[in-house]
């Protein structure tokens, strides 16, 4: 197989999940356009269901949701992120885009929103990290694929926070936080520039927040157990 047929079929087989690493500038920018012919890559927006307390949230959630299979065109996705991954080894830089075992996909989160539930699947990958895929669930599945997006992790553990933070073009009104923890934690708090807060569980590391498509982020802070055990400032500018 010739160089350039590879990248023909990188191109063509582009998956939902962003490269191993820290930034999520790629998330975001797949969250504006369509960047596969096969997949409708979207970072999208959700309600966050509001509760009293956030461990009532997270338990809610995590009851409906957490650990269910996933049904074929969410597969079919993740398969997808592999065959991306077995040409990137093909092309040298394969260490970034890990292999998911499909098998161990499970269900993390679900909540619904004014445009229907939106779903955050997980699977661990062989680098030891686990990579996450958000997608609408009730959004058609062109050629068997999800629409939706995610990211992979490597595992490591450095107290921080790492977010997404987009709209999706097929879902203009609503604005999505998606966000990872890397340090234990059960709840994060999310402020918004016009002093607004909101409360959002994490489960499995992954913690899921609708704002207005016009909302700007000040300040994530996730706590454990009531102690703040990790932050995230919005950049400047």
């Amino acid at each position: 197989m010739t160089e350039s047929r590879l990248d023909d079929l990188l191109d063509e087989l582009v998956p939902p999940f962003a490269p191993t690493g820290d930034g999520w500038d790629d998330v975001l920018a797949r969250s504006r356009a369509t960047r596969s012919r096969y997949v409708v890559l979207a970072v999208a927006a959700l309600a966050l269901l509001l509760v009293p307390t956030a461990v009532a949230l997270r338990g809610r959630l995590a009851d409906l949701f957490q650990g269910t299979p996933a049904p074929p065109a969410v597969s079919t996705s993740f398969e997808g992120n592999n065959k991306v991954a077995d040409l990137a080894t093909q092309k040298g830089f394969g260490e970034k885009f890990p292999h998911v075992d499909v098998s161990r996909i499970r269900g993390v989160l679900e909540i619904q929103t004014p445009d229907g539930p939106q779903d955050v699947w997980a699977a661990p990958n062989e680098q030891g990290g686990t990579c996450w895929f958000v997608d609408w669930a009730n959004d058609p599945a062109p050629n068997g694929f999800q629409p939706g997006s995610g990211t992979c992790d490597t595992g490591a553990h450095r107290g921080s926070i790492a977010t997404s933070y987009g709209w999706d073009f097929t879902h203009p009104t609503l604005k999505t936080l998606f966000g990872l923890t890397d340090t234990r934690a059960d709840h994060v708090v999310v402020e918004a520039k016009d002093g607004s807060t909101r409360t959002a569980p994490v489960v499995e590391g992954a913690f899921l927040a609708s704002f207005d498509k016009d909302a700007q982020l000040a300040r994530i802070t996730a706590y454990d157990d009531g102690d703040q055990v990790a932050t995230w400032e919005a950049p400047v500018g």
